[in-house]
């Protein structure tokens, strides 16, 4: 995806992709994976991104809908930082989950996939939060900022765990 300008509204649609690419790749892995705590995590992880995809679909209909208030598309211009994200993030364009979760051979692998894809949700959902004249929208990113580190944090604990098993 490529952005010179874009406005709150198209900023939660590169959300709602990220939430829709990890549902999908979660929902791959926790059938794909050995490890039946791996499996798990997934399948957690999996239903929390219905969650988050939730949140962000509510706040985008509610900025796009006929009778809204909201000035949500208002363009805005869009710093080198913040377009790098998007154009980098592991899961801002269609179908790379699923073509990542193909390449998959271990579940060590698995959990550093995504371990990077929920530090890139970091990232720009930090940065949408900074930008987003949406209060809303903002609120939506900033709390699930929060849930995303949660995610960090348990992928990490448990590729920690596979690899004391391993070694």
């Amino acid at each position: 995806m490529k952005y010179e300008n874009f406005n709150d509204a198209e900023a939660l649609k590169i959300a709602i992709n990220v939430e829709e690419e990890g549902l999908e790749f979660y929902s791959i892995l926790m059938k794909n994976t050995r490890d039946n705590r791996v499996k798990e995590i997934f399948s957690k992880l999996a239903s929390d991104e219905k969650e988050h995809l939730a949140h962000f679909q509510k706040a985008y209909l509610e900025i796009t809908s006929p009778t809204s208030t909201v000035p949500g598309f208002e363009d805005y211009t869009v710093d080198l930082y913040l377009k790098y994200l998007v154009d980098t993030g592991i899961f801002t364009q269609k179908g790379e989950a699923r073509r990542l979760a193909a390449e998959i051979k271990t579940d060590i692998e698995a959990l550093k996939i995504g371990i990077q894809a929920e530090k890139d949700s970091i990232l720009y959902y930090t940065e949408a939060a900074k930008n987003t004249k949406y209060e809303a929208g903002r609120k939506t990113f900033e709390q699930l900022v929060n849930e995303e580190k949660k995610h960090v944090k348990l992928l990490a604990e448990q590729m920690k765990e596979l690899k004391k098993t391993i070694a």
